[in-house]
């Protein structure tokens, strides 16, 4: 790993509920991260796919590489993007 920099972009700010987690923070807020990072870049490949009554999903999530400055306090967790 290496360290980032960058200028800060517009933050986002995730209620945190006092987890510290941010996997969970994220999960709990699952909407408004995705609607965040769409807006940054990402990219979303679906296919379905049905074979002898077998129906199968893939759904690819593709963000282009960005370091995020992230801080987590009591109340809320801010995810920066650098540029």
């Amino acid at each position: 790993m290496k360290k980032c920099t960058g200028h800060e972009q517009q933050s986002l700010s995730l209620e945190t509920n006092k987890e510290t987690n941010l996997k969970k923070i994220i999960s709990n807020n699952f909407e408004k991260f995705i609607y965040f990072i769409h807006k940054l870049g990402l990219h979303i490949n679906h296919k379905d796919l049905t074979v002898n009554y077998e129906y199968s999903s893939t759904t690819i999530l593709t963000l282009k590489t960005t370091c995020f400055k992230v801080h987590i306090n009591d109340n809320l967790a801010i995810i920066t993007p650098l540029k």
